[in-house]
């Protein structure tokens, strides 16, 4: 059976669902997830888009029980968008700014996406054809750079956010170290989370203007985020000149992916495509984007990533790793930062049993630092950790937020593994004053490598060499990497 038969076969069911009332979550998930399936199947047998397929996905995202469309956002997001954009290839990129849009036309018709339609309607969004017109303009690098204005008129550079905080350090990060010399007068501002405040509160030069994006949201809320964007880059934009301000787009999920505008006039507005973009022999995605910035603005120096901690983390853990420390010692001064967080995606990670032999290994000549993660669920799995290590007579000391700098001076001397439970730019000075960082592909590792601190990742079923190439921590330090192929 093909995937357009199969296709048609799964609207009928997924009606006859609907009609008689039956449609369960478990039903709408196998619907979903197979959905998903078949545009991959369809796009490798065809080279064509299957709209029915996107037409179901659609349907049962937007449907008014929220557990059907949690199904939904599921076989749109982690089983289609995000397998086509790990895997770094431009067909793919292709495929899913034709899916992309389809999705948005479907969203804007529903009664409830009123806003959503006239924000479209006011940049002379119509249809399918003005989004791919859009599209193929601001991707053409070459046509931007004679039309670039003077370097020394610009005032501020704008960068929306790549939504997670490890894709923020790794790439835009990167383009604003290229940035900094070339543009002496300019202000650099992430329009993003609070909590890259923690990661760049100590540099007058950056400014961070929050700005909210919903990950766990509906497919609608995701969409209409992007209007909250725009009024943010029209505030910023007041009493400045057009040739005043830059806006880099580090392939925003804000735009979803440079789908849609932030101003009228895309002059000045300059989108890196980081899943197609390639320039041998540069691999990670955060050295091709200093390539890209290098290519736009005339500079191929290299640029590094980097944050810059306010006072207070960096002599947080400089306190913290120097009371762990036994100074009267010659063994097991070495400071490990270990992380075991996955942002909610258990198929980064290994196992238990692994994380609780690496733990027992690193012990034999080191101290650790554990992050708590930021879940509940992350949490629980890093407390039964230590709680098998104090059963087996291990020393661990938990240390949170509210735990000031007197009180580690008092209670780490004699402790084997200090937990970390509180926030990111804390846990970043924690990392900067060890000698090693070892977790998982999240933002740890990108963290430890903007810091030059020695890092080990571990890619689980990366799915391809190029995911683990393109997302390999990037910085001046050692970086090594560890890739495991699980089978379920």
């Amino acid at each position: 059976m093909s995937p357009t038969e199969e296709i048609h076969l799964k609207l009928i069911e997924f009606g006859r669902l609907k009609e008689q009332g039956i449609l369960t979550e478990d039903a709408a998930r196998e619907l979903s997830t197979r959905a998903a399936e078949l545009v991959i199947a369809h796009f490798q047998r065809e080279g064509s888009l299957l709209r029915e397929a996107i037409e179901l996905l659609c349907r049962l995202a937007t449907d008014a029980d929220p557990q059907v469309a949690r199904a939904g956002i599921i076989g749109i997001f982690p089983e289609l968008i995000e397998r086509l954009n790990d895997s770094f290839d431009p067909a793919n990129c292709q495929l899913y700014d034709r899916l992309f849009v389809q999705l948005i036309e479907f969203c804007r018709r529903l009664p409830e996406a009123k806003r959503l339609d006239e924000g479209l309607t006011r940049f002379g969004l119509l249809g399918e054809a003005d989004f791919l017109k859009r599209k193929s303009q601001i991707s053409n690098l070459k046509s931007r750079i004679s039309n670039s204005a003077s370097f020394n008129s610009v005032k501020k550079v704008l960068l929306p956010s790549r939504v997670t905080i490890g894709a923020d350090v790794a790439i835009t990060s990167v383009m604003i170290a290229k940035l900094r010399k070339a543009l002496p007068q300019a202000e650099f501002v992430i329009l993003g989370s609070r909590k890259l405040r923690e990661l760049y509160g100590g540099d007058g030069r950056i400014r961070i203007r929050e700005v909210a994006y919903e990950r766990g949201g509906s497919l609608l809320s995701r969409l209409t985020s992007w209007l909250d964007v725009v009024e943010v880059v029209q505030d910023e934009l007041r009493g400045f000149r057009e040739d005043e301000v830059w806006l880099i787009d580090p392939d925003s999920r804000q735009t979803q992916l440079g789908l849609l505008p932030l101003v009228e006039n895309d002059r000045n507005y300059f989108f890196f495509e980081s899943r197609s973009y390639q320039s041998p022999p540069a691999h990670s995605i955060g050295e091709l984007a200093g390539k890209w910035l290098g290519e736009l603005i005339g500079d191929p120096a290299p640029a590094f990533p980097f944050v810059t901690l306010p006072v207070e983390h960096l002599k947080f853990g400089q306190t913290v790793i120097a009371a762990i420390r036994n100074p009267q010692s010659t063994i097991r001064n070495r400071m490990v930062a270990v992380s075991f967080g996955v942002g909610g995606n258990e198929r980064k990670r290994v196992s238990a049993e692994f994380e609780e032999q690496l733990i027992t290994y690193l012990l034999s000549d080191s101290k650790l630092i554990l992050d708590k993660g930021a879940s509940h669920q992350e949490r629980e799995h890093i407390n039964r950790i230590a709680a098998n290590l104090r059963a087996q007579g291990k020393k661990v000391v938990e240390i949170g937020e509210d735990d000031g700098v007197e009180f580690a001076r008092q209670n780490l001397v004699q402790a084997d593994v200090v937990t970390w439970d509180g926030s990111i730019g804390a846990f970043a000075g924690l990392i900067a004053a060890s000698d090693e960082y070892i977790g998982y592909d999240s933002a740890g590792q990108h963290i430890a490598a903007a810091l030059g601190v020695p890092t080990l990742t571990v890619f689980v079923n990366s799915g391809n060499a190029v995911f683990a190439e393109r997302w390999r921590p990037y910085g001046k330090g050692r970086v090594n990497l560890v890739q495991v192929d699980i089978v379920n």
